[in-house]
């Protein structure tokens, strides 16, 4: 997971665990937190480390420590398939934040908010169409790494190729193999998490 590269000072880390941060740099000095020095002496703390220390001594974990719920963004601009999208994610995956956006304007603002590890997206859309809200999702470096799934009813290899050159891992025709979906939806998931 992303996340356990994270190092936290003497600082956060106390105030994540509401004690002093006296003690949590006694704790680090008593050799019970593991902790390294940067080259300016302050005290660094893994959130691996930090996450073992919590566990051996029972302590509870604070809710930033704990892993986020993969997010998956559904796009489409008829409602009712978004919707039919979302329940098929959910029911697989009841763990998964699924949200859906009806346009590639509020897309934009979706994921960039929500930094979702999927997209589910159509290209056929009014306004920004699919292939451009790809380019502007891959564009954005909060949201590079983010995989997107592309489907279409205009099934063709011109567009495949185009939405791939876009940025897309993945491009399914309409009307979609639910199952399959969730299952593509499930190894990205994974890819993207690392």
């Amino acid at each position: 997971m992303k996340d356990l590269k994270r190092f936290f000072s003497t600082f956060v880390a106390a105030k994540m665990l509401g004690v002093d941060p006296g003690s949590v740099a006694n704790w680090i000095d008593d050799g019970v937190l593991k902790a390294h020095r940067t080259p300016g002496g302050h005290r660094r703390i893994q959130v691996d480390d930090l996450m073992a220390f919590l566990d051996q001594h029972h302590m509870p974990i604070p809710p930033d420590l704990l892993p986020k719920s993969p997010h998956v963004v559904v796009v489409d601009d008829e409602p009712e398939i978004a919707r039919i999208i979302g329940r098929a994610i959910r029911l697989q995956h009841p763990d998964y934040e699924v949200s859906e956006a009806y346009d590639g304007f509020q897309a934009g603002t979706v994921i960039t908010t929500l930094l979702p590890e999927v997209v589910i997206l159509d290209l056929r859309m009014p306004g920004l169409d699919g292939f451009e809200t790809c380019r502007m999702i891959k564009g954005n470096p909060l949201t590079r790494t983010t995989q997107i799934i592309v489907v279409t009813a205009f099934p063709s290899q011109e567009n495949e190729t185009h939405a791939i050159e876009c940025g897309a891992v993945i491009c399914l025709p309409k009307p979609l193999n639910l199952a399959e979906l969730v299952r593509h939806v499930s190894r990205l998931v994974v890819e993207a998490r690392g």
